[in-house]
């Protein structure tokens, strides 16, 4: 879970992994790529936070129960380009969200599966 005060945000990002960054090497034996997201908005926040898909010209505004998902990777097993979001600045209130990423392979952490 994760939580967004006033002036807090997520900048531009995609959830896949960049393979070739160094991070790759342990996360390609710890389940593999992520290929989807679900994130579910816990709360309604005041002004400000909203999810926002700026390649697809979407934004999600926080809303309690409100459930986004997307695939990070296209049909081919690629980075999918148009997963970039961003979690806007809070203006006012607080953001609460839950975030779930599903991996290619079953979740490894010291060479043992995870029941998480």
């Amino acid at each position: 879970g994760q939580r967004y005060e006033v002036g807090q945000q997520f900048k531009p990002h995609n959830d896949w992994f960049y393979d070739n960054q160094e991070y790759w090497k342990a996360e390609k034996h710890n389940g593999g790529q992520r290929t989807w997201t679900a994130m579910v908005f816990l709360n309604d926040t005041q002004v400000g936070g909203a999810t926002r898909f700026k390649r697809l010209g979407k934004m999600f505004h926080a809303e309690k129960g409100k459930l986004l998902c997307w695939n990070n990777l296209t049909h081919e097993g690629e980075p999918n380009e148009w997963s970039l979001h961003q979690g806007m600045k809070v203006r006012q209130g607080v953001k609460y969200i839950i975030t779930k990423w599903f991996r290619e392979l079953p979740w490894v952490q010291g060479g043992q599966p995870s029941r998480y």
